[in-house]
């Protein structure tokens, strides 16, 4: 699910940019929350 909001094709990309993070679920939450603010104004 985290791979899709990060616009991953596949679970092996995600699996391997998991690693690069320290925490890579607060992290995709950063940026999905960051897009949010961008859109809604």
């Amino acid at each position: 699910m985290i791979g899709k909001l990060l616009g991953h094709t596949n679970v092996h990309m995600t699996a391997r940019c998991a690693h690069l993070a320290n925490d890579p679920l607060k992290s995709a939450a950063n940026r999905i929350a960051n897009r949010i603010a961008q859109v809604s104004g």
